[in-house]
């Protein structure tokens, strides 16, 4: 009865969760670009996002089925927005043309496998997909290192996504589905690396909520 309780509010959460990038469009409203930003983030999830949509459909579970037709709905929104506020866009079209090729390839592999193993098949592919998603965190690590900043890190999002992997790996571990809880420790491991970039290469404008970390500019002017 618990089990069924957390898997409806963690199907709930994660629709909540799809809204949230909404603050990041009306961020590059605001500013009038997206320039700066990076799409990778957008696009990664929408390969994931496919795998486990698909294996949703393959294993008939319903929580997979709705989550992740929401979610892609909402990311190719968020992608045409991307591009709407992005002046140079051939970078996104490029990643989104290669998201495309990775999904057919991956989906014909997955069907010449016979019907005893094909799920499995998928499931692994599913969660090779979201370790392999990793890359766009890993690499947003490295970008604001080399910018010496997380201005374009939005914190309430990455803290947002810390309490979402944590309750989709207690799902994992919970419905014994290596799958997921394997894929969702690994993206915890990347999420909290990337929130101790705060400490070390605060915002240029902004106050880091919770942790309360002022901008790098607010820095400046007290050592003036």
């Amino acid at each position: 009865m618990l089990l069924q309780i957390f898997t409806v509010w963690l199907g709930v959460f994660s629709i909540g969760f799809t809204f949230l990038p909404m603050f990041m469009v009306l961020d590059w409203k605001k500013r009038g670009t997206a320039d700066g930003f990076s799409s990778v983030n957008f696009v990664l999830p929408m390969l994931v996002q496919s795998f486990w949509l698909r294996h949703g459909l393959m294993t008939n579970d319903q929580t997979n089925i709705i989550i992740n037709s929401i979610n892609l709905v909402f990311f190719a929104f968020y992608v045409s927005a991307f591009a709407y506020y992005q002046p140079k866009r051939k970078y996104l079209l490029g990643q989104i043309v290669a998201a495309a090729l990775a999904i057919k390839v991956a989906f014909a592999y997955v069907d010449t496998h016979d019907a005893a193993s094909i799920n499995d098949a998928m499931g692994s592919m599913a969660a090779g997909a979201q370790i392999f998603s990793l890359v766009g965190g890993i690499y947003e690590i490295k970008r604001a290192i080399s910018m010496g900043t997380t201005e374009y890190i939005p914190a309430g999002f990455q803290f947002a996504i810390f309490t979402l992997i944590v309750q989709w790996l207690l799902f994992g571990i919970l419905h014994g589905n290596q799958f997921i809880a394997i894929s969702n420790a690994a993206g915890l491991l990347v999420n909290i690396a990337t929130i101790a970039l705060y400490f070390f290469y605060p915002p240029l404008t902004w106050t880091v909520p919770i942790f309360n970390i002022p901008p790098q500019k607010q820095d400046n002017k007290k050592v003036e």
